[in-house]
């Protein structure tokens, strides 16, 4: 499945679009597991000029890779055990 944001928006116009459409697909849809997710970003500089992102080296930075989201202790609490 394809999710398209279209145009030049700032990061939290397209965190907002993204939340927007995977809220769609949980209410619309009743989708609630996915795996494997790759979003392809062009960074830009504001006027559609295309930027690369690069690290503390000043090495172009081509990915970022992660696990999924931070687990907090809340999310592992048992509350069924608790009385």
């Amino acid at each position: 499945m394809k999710i398209q944001i279209r145009g030049e928006h700032t990061l939290p116009q397209i965190r907002r679009a993204l939340c927007e459409q995977l809220a769609l697909l949980e209410t619309d849809y009743a989708l609630r597991f996915g795996r494997d997710v790759t979003l392809y970003l062009t960074p830009t500089n504001g006027f559609g000029v295309d930027l690369m992102c690069r690290d503390e080296r000043g090495e172009p930075l081509p990915a970022l890779h992660c696990d999924g989201p931070y687990a907090c202790a809340a999310d592992e609490y048992d509350t069924e055990s608790v009385e």
